[in-house]
């Protein structure tokens, strides 16, 4: 999300979080252990509507690799990025943000290493 980062440390949003796998594989998401899933929190604009600024994503940190088309967390020059990934030929990836403001990028796959796969958006909808 945004421009991508340089990561380091912040305050955790949420210190701790339990969800039952079975409430979580009734609203549909699929994994195949419930350790595997971590709470990482987005942030900038550019994957707006879908995902907004601070908005707590659930990832399966597994994923490793391109799985199809998606939302993943993955690190690109040295920058970390929440976006869209998309096959496009052999060598390349397209990056996408869900913000028309944003152009899709391509990217190199052999530049992009996967560190997980986002699963939820945990949006917080003020009523």
């Amino acid at each position: 999300m945004g421009g991508g980062q340089i990561p380091h440390e912040y305050p955790e949003m949420l210190q701790d979080i339990r969800v039952s796998p079975k409430h979580l594989r009734d609203l549909g998401v699929t994994f195949k252990e419930h350790f595997h899933l971590k709470m990482i929190t987005g942030w900038g604009q550019s994957m707006a509507p879908t995902i907004k600024d601070r908005d707590p994503l659930l990832v399966d940190i597994t994923v490793r690799e391109f799985t199809g088309d998606g939302i993943y967390l993955f690190s690109h020059d040295d920058m970390l990025y929440v976006k869209r990934l998309q096959k496009k030929g052999k060598g390349h990836f397209k990056m996408i943000s869900d913000n028309k403001h944003h152009d899709p990028e391509d990217i190199r796959v052999d530049d992009t290493y996967i560190l997980a796969r986002v699963l939820l958006v945990w949006n917080a909808n003020l009523v």
